[in-house]
């Protein structure tokens, strides 16, 4: 249990209270997962294709280095003056999240997939790379990443084990192993994906002049693969297809997510912010081009427009 800090502002005491008392409830009683929770006497890695194990092997990378971006998300939290995110991440985040990779990369060992020399190799350049993304962010929108990233990361962990179970037969029955790995580690990223959204909520209750600092956070997001990982992330379009990530239900828990954070117009300036940062097709990119400079003003009807359609879309 915290107690007060006096040098909190009032906006942020409140906050900090708010969340303490979320995470005094759920917090306790949590544990990072182990290689030791697995009966390895029953894999059956025969039942698992080739482009599966490489989305493995590009999971067990991206994993393996949680310091990085824990470190800096302190540095928000400390930044921006909130104990409970530090308290977060520190307590929970770090310890679950350093043990993702465990089993992934035990898995990867046992079947024969990868020798263990070469996946310490790829992690070390993992670790080399660090993490680029949140330098000099707050907490809003340090959580706003973490809320979008560990969306995504959940979402693509459940098509994972979807993928080995639709695949399944009663001849061939999908590896218990695997599926439970899945099934574990997607459990605790939904968890941290509702602390950080949760977060988020509570800043922007008390302080709502701060959303345009969650538009920015989405506008620039990137996923770290792309830059821990950039051997590997290209193949991630081809998993995800392959799997059947569900691209649409993702986009859809963004845009109302968003509307809830910060409205449609706050939907709508990130959308058109984001387009014109990424890799779009040619014709459209004229289109993006204007929107992005009718956007820039946040109380534009262009954003409520876009952001009207885009929650109605998906």
């Amino acid at each position: 249990m915290s107690t007060a800090n006096p040098s909190l502002t009032y906006a942020n005491s409140r906050i900090d209270a708010e969340m303490q008392a979320i995470l005094d409830r759920y917090l306790p009683g949590r544990r990072p997962m182990s290689v030791d929770d697995y009966d390895w006497k029953t894999i059956r890695p025969e039942t698992v294709d080739r482009d599966f194990l490489e989305a493995v092997g590009f999971v067990t990378l991206v994993e393996a280095n949680p310091k990085d971006p824990g470190g800096q998300i302190i540095k928000a939290a400390d930044r921006s003056n909130a104990p409970w995110l530090r308290r977060f991440i520190t307590q929970t985040w770090l310890p679950e999240e350093g043990m993702h990779h465990a089993p992934f990369k035990e898995y990867l060992i046992r079947s024969g997939a990868y020798d263990e020399g070469f996946l310490d190799d790829e992690i070390a350049k993992v670790v080399d790379r660090g993490f680029v993304h949140g330098a000099g962010y707050s907490e809003l929108q340090a959580t706003t990443y973490g809320w979008l990233q560990e969306l995504i990361t959940w979402r693509f962990y459940d098509s994972m084990r979807d993928y080995l179970l639709f695949q399944a037969t009663d001849e061939n029955p999908a590896d218990p192993v695997m599926v439970k790995i899945l099934a574990d580690i997607a459990k605790q990223e939904n968890f941290h994906r509702h602390v950080y959204l949760t977060g988020a909520k509570t800043v922007l209750k008390h302080q709502p002049e701060r959303k345009g600092e969650v538009v920015t956070a989405v506008a620039e997001f990137l996923m770290p693969g792309h830059h821990m990982a950039p051997d590997w992330q290209p193949k991630a379009p081809v998993w995800s297809e392959k799997f059947n990530f569900p691209l649409k239900g993702v986009i859809h828990d963004i845009a109302h997510g968003m509307v809830e954070l910060t409205g449609h117009r706050g939907l709508g300036q990130a959308a058109i912010l984001y387009g014109a940062r990424n890799h779009i097709h040619w014709y459209l990119r004229p289109i993006v081009a204007l929107l992005r400079l009718l956007s820039l003003p946040p109380a534009s009807p262009v954003n409520h427009l876009a952001g009207r359609l885009i929650a109605r879309a998906f």
